[in-house]
């Protein structure tokens, strides 16, 4: 991903928390002929050692893209929020532009061994289960369904050997085109349009 220098995120904390809060990516490798593969999937980022981080996660077994997991090299890319900015909010200017957050992280791939493979789905359940009323658990589920399930799936340990942040937030832009492109963003009200609004103002504050 072409990353500018003054778009560019290298804190590891604000990069974590960001695949942490869009854990649903799309895994990409290659076949020996190069042709691409790809599948979208929720990925867990965990801690595995004291400052070592790796991605967790499964495909259907089903799927032939998980032969090709210990052969080549792997990408994950986290998409965030996204807005397109509309020119008229510049004061001179006259070419639009889109602002976006996105994470691709490069490694290589260890299939998992059938404990590890329970234990990861576990853990993806506890994270996205946390926020329902009525949460379920890994261990509701009956021991049979719970193995029949997990013999029809591949898990996979992803290493991290690069990350490429891209957080393109109209950074080269003064502060009086800057802050009308946050007030029009306010006022479209979407989701995407104020969480983008949101990142600019407090990057922006941060700054100064």
């Amino acid at each position: 991903m072409y990353t500018p220098k003054h778009t560019r995120e290298t804190n590891w904390d604000t990069i974590a928390n960001f695949i942490r809060e869009n854990g649903f990516g799309l895994l990409i490798n290659t076949d020996n002929a190069g042709t691409p593969h790809a599948t979208h999937i929720p990925m867990t980022l965990v801690e595995k050692t004291p400052g070592e981080f790796v991605l967790h996660g499964h495909i259907a077994r089903i799927n032939p893209q998980w032969e090709l997991f210990e052969k080549n090299e792997t990408l994950a890319v986290f998409s965030g929020h996204h807005a397109y900015i509309s020119s008229s909010w510049y004061e001179k200017e006259k070419i639009p532009t889109w602002n976006y957050m996105a994470v691709h992280i490069h490694g290589t791939i260890r299939i998992q061994e059938e404990a590890e493979v329970v234990q990861a789905l576990g853990t993806l359940m506890d994270h996205y289960e946390a926020a329902s009323a009525c949460p379920v658990h890994i261990s509701d589920i009956d021991d049979k369904t719970l193995r029949n399930n997990v013999k029809a799936i591949v898990g996979f340990e992803m290493s991290i050997r690069e990350v490429n942040a891209n957080y393109k937030l109209s950074q080269n832009k003064k502060d009086m085109d800057y802050f009308s492109v946050i007030a029009h963003l306010r006022a479209l009200g979407d989701e995407n349009s104020l969480r983008v609004a949101a990142e600019m103002e407090a990057r922006r504050s941060t700054e100064k």
